[in-house]
């Protein structure tokens, strides 16, 4: 037996609806049944992924917190019902900036949380997932709400991706997936719109193709974030935004780089200085003048 406090990989680099994972089990006592489940394959998922447990050989006792050396408990499920943002696609993400995440970095567009005052329309972050698959099909749909249990007869849009085989839906508001199969079946799946990435044609063709297209201008949006580091660093529920910003810094220095020296120049150097600067850093890193 292992406490899953044991493990530094759970404790500092896994979250839960943007909490540190281990945190959110600590701080939400009385969550649903759907949470349970989901952070079971949360966390089964992520310590497969890095190779940490054998899942033949290995379960997840989530009521005494500690990873057994049995198959009594909780296996591990290459296909749940509904997970946490699997640890593959978060790594795929770091490494990815679009034209429709103004830049950034997808790990860190999507770490916002819904309760963000940097407000974005979910359509956005849906498009941002579906960039690292080689088809997607975003639906607006009716359905009833896995967390309130009440149907909602406004639409709502998911994306849905295949994963190994499966098809998943990408709820980027609550940072989970579901099983399509599963979904459509428990909660019901009212199609108002559906359409399909690999079917688009003519004009919407090239603005999707615009919007996932990867920008390297990273550095024009570090000193926003980075105003809003210290007032969020304490908040539980912005953990994940903070980690995948301090991430990002080791997958894209030259942004940081650039950011900085921008920084330095601005109490003294004038508005042509600035602007002489700004077109000479875009060039050398091959922006869009």
């Amino acid at each position: 037996m292992k406490s899953l406090l044991d493990y530094d990989f759970l404790m500092h680099e896994v979250f839960y609806k943007c909490w540190h994972i281990l945190e959110y089990i600590e701080k939400h006592p009385n969550m649903s049944e759907l949470d349970k489940e989901a952070i079971r394959a949360t966390i089964m998922d992520a310590l497969v992924y890095k190779g940490l447990i054998d899942p033949e050989k290995e379960s997840l006792d989530l009521e005494n917190m500690c990873i057994r050396e049995d198959l009594m408990h909780y296996r591990y499920e290459k296909h749940p019902n509904v997970c946490g943002i699997p640890q593959w696609m978060k790594e795929r993400f770091r490494k990815k900036r679009l034209y429709i995440t103004a830049g950034m970095p997808i790990s860190v567009f999507l770490a916002k949380p819904p309760s963000n005052i940097i407000q974005f329309c979910v359509y956005d972050p849906n498009t941002a997932v579906s960039s690292i698959f080689p088809d997607a099909t975003f639906y607006n749909v009716f359905y009833t709400s896995p967390t309130r249990g009440v149907r909602i007869e406004s639409k709502r849009p998911f994306v849905e991706v295949e994963i190994d085989g499966e098809l998943y839906l990408v709820d980027t508001i609550t940072k989970r997936i579901f099983k399509s199969s599963y979904f459509k079946e428990t909660y019901g799946f009212d199609v108002v719109e559906e359409v399909h990435v690999s079917e688009l044609e003519g004009e919407k063709a090239e603005i999707y193709k615009e919007h996932t297209q990867e920008m390297n201008t990273y550095a024009d949006m570090i000193p926003f974030i980075e105003m809003t580091i210290p007032g969020i660093s304490n908040s539980s529920d912005q953990a994940e935004m903070v980690y995948e910003y301090e991430k990002s810094k080791e997958n894209f220095p030259d942004d940081f780089e650039d950011a900085r020296i921008f920084a330095e120049m601005l109490p003294t150097a004038s508005i042509e200085e600035l602007i002489k600067y700004e077109r000479k850093r875009r060039a050398k890193r091959g922006y869009r003048l």
